[in-house]
């Protein structure tokens, strides 16, 4: 299959209320089934790692969820 880039923006909230999640699940999926475009990483410091850090959940444990 072909690389994919995530289109969903940062400023997006999902059900939670909770900006970038999902994006960032979208990344992590998309990473561990090998479609993620090679231009784009998941679970990287920046807005990841800060919602991560906000909602208190380790990612080692999110990444092993997803």
């Amino acid at each position: 299959m072909d690389p994919y880039i995530p289109l969903i923006s940062s400023g997006v909230a999902g059900p939670l209320g909770i900006l970038h999640l999902p994006r960032m699940w979208q990344k992590a999926m998309l990473d561990a089934t090998g479609r993620l475009h090679p231009d784009y990483h998941s679970l990287c410091p920046g807005f990841d790692f800060m919602v991560l850090d906000a909602l208190g959940i380790a990612r080692d444990d999110f990444a092993d969820y997803i």
